[in-house]
């Protein structure tokens, strides 16, 4: 096989592990519900769907440090200088075919992942003046409780700004790039140049963090909104 053939040829590989994947779309339902609820008035079912969420986000950040290699900040969270290299290149009409995150794609989830957790957090400190209070309200100040108040309400709208751009981008790729990445956060599996897929195993990325620490990490992430729901 020549050189040129090397370089077109694409191996499947798995990239996204099954936690990665379930936290993923348990978030898309998650946030749906959270927004209908607080939509239609529904504080108390409202405020358990937001203690669920902040149980999720939790456990995405204790998977971005102890999880599998794709999965951790270190993978894809990189400098301006990478971000910007990246974004020049967005224009190509060609797959990007990275190992995970792109740089632009890594940026965009530390960035939700931190409003989500300001808009949630956020909520425990709420009140809707009528029937519902959050196990904080009472606990500070009245110019704190308006203030998170007023963040809870805001960053639901950039929350729905970032989602909006997310999902603007995903079909750009699919279009434009003629890239499913959808699939991938489907089957957990990639097609990547055959290169780039030998480099990754070889180097142990394809290889997942084990069900027992992705469980310490569900039951660490789970006790934080518990001991919370306790002190209503």
């Amino acid at each position: 096989m020549n050189s040129a053939k090397a370089e077109g040829r694409l191996a499947t590989v798995p990239v996204w592990d099954p936690y990665v994947r379930l936290f993923h779309w348990l978030l898309v339902v998650g946030m749906g519900l959270a927004w209908w609820t607080g939509t239609e008035g529904w504080m108390d079912l409202h405020y358990q769907i937001g203690l669920t969420v902040l149980g999720l986000v939790i456990f995405r950040l204790l998977w971005g440090l102890f999880g599998s290699p794709t999965a951790r900040f270190r993978h894809f969270i990189k400098g301006p200088g990478a971000v910007l290299g990246y974004v020049r290149t967005f224009a190509a009409r060609k797959p990007s075919h990275s190992f995970g995150h792109n740089p632009g794609g890594g940026l965009m989830v530390a960035v939700l992942l931190l409003v989500i957790l300001i808009q949630d957090a956020s909520g425990l400190f709420n009140s809707d003046d009528i029937l519902f209070e959050g196990p904080f309200y009472a606990r500070v100040p009245e110019a704190v409780s308006r203030l998170m108040g007023f963040i809870h309400a805001q960053f639901f709208n950039l929350v729905l700004v970032l989602v909006g751009l997310h999902v603007a981008v995903i079909a750009l790729y699919l279009i434009w790039k003629r890239e499913n990445l959808v699939r991938a956060m489907v089957t957990g599996r990639a097609q990547l140049p055959a290169r780039l897929a030998e480099a990754a195993t070889e180097n142990g990325e394809t290889r997942f963090a084990s069900p027992f620490r992705a469980l310490l990490c569900a039951v660490v992430a789970a006790a934080v909104p518990f001991a919370i729901y306790g002190l209503n």
